[in-house]
């Protein structure tokens, strides 16, 4: 489906649905990380026999019953920022991925947009699926209607997040609006890097806001002075508006001033912030890796993203240089260790096993299995050009740190397309 016809299809959606007065708001959020089941779609999904990936992610009660409005609050940065798209399904009781209709409260899924009757005391499993693209990252359902949302999925966000403006308001004439505001005292968020906004008071309750962001403090007399610029995608305005990203730095003072967009208005906010996603290792980061210090060994590195493992291939010399050796093919001062196992986000701790009882490109004699363990290997990335390794040796005992950059920096582009996007909402 166009992007055009998603977005049409959304806005018919939004002008069926009533506003909502004093809502609670909360929000579940979790992530992929490309060890999920796939499945052909479940009902009111993307469609189509693709199999995609899906979590029972967990389960939720309401505190009153009502009508709750459910928004997927990334997938607007999910189409343009590499976040992801998902539907979501409630169900009363056992979920059964062989019978998906069994116990199904959202008969078409939650996508992008829909308000569901809960019952306060059931307890509700919570199933999310891709929409239509497999894909690593975060995922965020906010839930807005007359009581708390109670799981274990819940996330704090920050206070200022949401609120209400009432006519006693103080304004100020801003890009935004010529009306009420709401300043925060000074902010530092947790992380560098790119914030991604969603106005969900707008697509959820047709109450339109917006966010400005200053450093140094905010003059509602010199309302464009210290102003952090934003960028807005689909209008190209430089505030937060509708969805939009800002790029924030960690340890600085950040002032966020909240206004109805246009003229002045009484009615309760709720946008979410998202922070930037923490970095992952993924498989473009499979290629040689070295430290320029000791050039002429190095490391071969492979990601297997489905199982979320990786190998590496160390490839060194003996701790001394061997005396009066010759070696019939190769150098005799050569060594080879390899290491296999989980990674998990940015990191792995992996074992590191010897290869040894062989001879070249030969099946006898045979190397021997199962191969010892020798010791153990850390891998951490910070980012697409930057590692380091940790090893910790018993046979013999040696242990150091190395840091690896890559040979060439022909995966840099490949990589910074795949870990870009927004994390977890949460708390500054």
């Amino acid at each position: 489906m166009s992007k055009c016809r998603r977005i049409f299809l959304l806005t018919l959606v939004l002008l069926a649905l009533p506003g909502l007065a004093q809502a609670a708001n909360t929000v579940l959020a979790g992530t992929f990380d490309g060890s999920e089941p796939k499945r052909a779609p479940l009902p009111g999904t993307c469609g189509g026999s693709d199999p995609l990936a899906y979590q029972q992610a967990g389960t939720l009660q309401v505190s009153v019953t009502g009508d709750y409005t459910v928004y997927d609050a990334l997938w607007l940065n999910g189409i343009k920022n590499g976040g992801l798209d998902v539907s979501a399904l409630l169900y009363t009781g056992v979920f059964n991925a062989d019978n998906p209709t069994l116990n199904l409260v959202t008969g078409d899924g939650v996508d992008y947009i829909e308000t569901v009757t809960l019952q306060a005391g059931v307890t509700y499993v919570l199933v999310v699926q891709q929409w239509c693209e497999n894909r690593e990252g975060a995922w965020a359902l906010t839930f807005s209607g007359p009581g708390a949302v109670n799981s274990s999925l819940a996330v704090t966000l920050p206070a200022l997040t949401e609120g209400r403006f009432t006519a006693s308001d103080p304004r100020a004439a801003t890009v935004c609006s010529d009306g009420q505001y709401h300043v925060t005292g000074p902010v530092q968020v947790p992380a560098s890097g790119t914030y991604y906004y969603t106005d969900v008071s707008w697509y959820a309750e047709f109450f339109d806001v917006c966010v400005l962001v200053y450093e140094d403090g905010f003059d509602p007399a010199q309302p464009g002075a210290n102003r952090v610029p934003a960028y807005e995608p689909w209008t190209g305005v430089d505030y937060l508006d509708d969805d939009g990203t800002i790029e924030l730095e960690s340890g600085k003072d950040y002032y966020f001033v909240v206004q109805p967009l246009g003229v002045a208005a009484e009615g309760d906010y709720f946008f979410v912030l998202a922070p930037p996603a923490p970095f992952r290792i993924n498989k473009a980061l499979a290629g040689g890796w070295f430290n320029s210090g000791t050039d002429g060994q190095g490391f071969f590195i492979d990601v297997y993203e489905n199982s979320n493992q990786a190998f590496v291939g160390w490839y060194t010399f003996d701790l001394e240089r061997p005396a009066d050796a010759e070696a019939t093919l190769g150098e005799p001062g050569h060594r080879w260790l390899v290491a296999l196992g989980p990674i998990d986000g940015n990191r792995g701790e992996l074992p590191v096993y010897l290869s040894r009882g062989g001879v070249f490109d030969a099946a006898e004699p045979a190397v021997e299995e199962p191969k010892p363990v020798v010791g153990t290997l850390s891998i951490e990335f910070s980012d697409c050009r930057n590692g380091v390794i940790d090893y910790d040796l018993t046979t013999p005992v040696v242990s150091g740190q190395i840091p690896i950059t890559p040979l060439a920096d022909d995966h840099v582009e490949l990589c910074e397309s795949m870990t870009e996007g927004p994390g977890v909402p949460g708390p500054f």
